[in-house]
Order: C-alpha cells, then structure tokens, then sequence
C-alpha cells in the first residue's frame, strides 16, 4: 500500500512540476453533487475541483482533473461516518453530437480519501461500538471511475463508481456537475 501511496505521490508531483502558466490560463472550477449509496446505505456527496484541457482533436478532447475534493457520507449519519478525499486523474470526452450541444465523457481518478467514522474499532473486525465512541480517521487509497453526457460543455449527468482500499467500500452514485 505504501508503494502504491508512494507512485500517486510521484505522479501528483511530476504533473506539478512540468505544468506551466499556459496549461492553467485555460483551466475551469468543476462542481459536482452525487446521490447514491454510501457504506451500504444511501447517501450523497459534494466536490469541487479544478480542470483543465490538455489535447484536442477531432474525435477526442482529454483534460486532466488537475485536483478534485470530495465529502461523501450516509444520509442517516453525517458526522458519523464521512468521506474526504483529493484526487488527480483524466477526462476524454466525445466529439459533439445533437446540433453540437451533448458530449459524453468517461473520467478515472486515484488520489487519497481519509475515512472518518464515529463508533468503529479499525484495528479489530471493523465492529461497531457504539455511537458514543471517538471519531476515528483510517487513510486509505482512493479511485474513482465515471460515465456521463455533458450539455453545452456546463452541465453533466453520469454515474460514478468510488472505491477505497481500507474498508474496500463501494459506492455508487449518479453525479450532477457544472463547469464554471
């Protein structure tokens, strides 16, 4: 797990240190609100994050997800159990189709996510103590998968799956989004 830390690091800073004034003069705040299943039950999420295009042609755009934060939790227990995390990762999209107004897209991002959950003893078999108990922080690795279509280069609809490596949680949500 470490290595696999160790790598995003050393990617996360080789994307930083390459990257020129150019490449962010062109960039755009993203907005995002999820709806859908959380630690096996519903839930919701909010982020925001920055992205910017890299290539362009005729049948691809692709554009990195410069940086991309995260709050994710339970509907029943905000507080109790939450979600943070950061990541980096790409973004294609289509060419443009319906009198150039929809685009689809897919994106995958890996970063971190710390796990904060009230009641749960992590260093046993993750067994719930109850909720007058401390909230405690796990880290964990992070990857997030996404489908969608795009409406004018603003708005966006898509499904999107996340994952973390401590508690290999699944979530599911359907992602609403806007580009600034």
């Amino acid at each position: 797990m470490k290595a696999i830390k160790f790598f995003v690091a050393a990617m996360a800073m080789t994307f930083a240190m390459s990257a020129n004034a150019q490449l962010f003069s062109d960039g755009h705040f993203t907005a995002n609100v999820n709806l859908g299943s959380i630690a096996k039950s519903g839930g919701f999420g909010l982020g925001v994050g920055y992205q910017t295009e890299v290539f362009t042609n005729d049948w691809i755009t692709l554009a990195w997800d410069v940086a991309h934060f995260e709050w994710d939790a339970p509907f029943d227990s905000p507080g109790d159990f939450d979600e943070l995390s950061i990541k980096t990762g790409a973004r294609a999209f289509s060419p443009s189709f319906c009198n150039e107004k929809l685009r689809a897209y897919t994106n995958f991002a890996m970063g971190y996510t710390c796990i904060l959950a009230k009641g749960i003893d992590w260093d046993g078999p993750y067994e719930v103590l109850g909720y007058d108990a401390k909230m405690k922080a796990r880290s964990a690795f992070g990857l997030t998968w996404g489908v969608g279509i795009q409406y004018n280069q603003k708005w966006s609809l898509g499904y999107t799956l996340q994952f973390e490596s401590n508690g290999k949680s699944k979530n599911n949500f359907a992602t609403i989004g806007y580009t600034f």
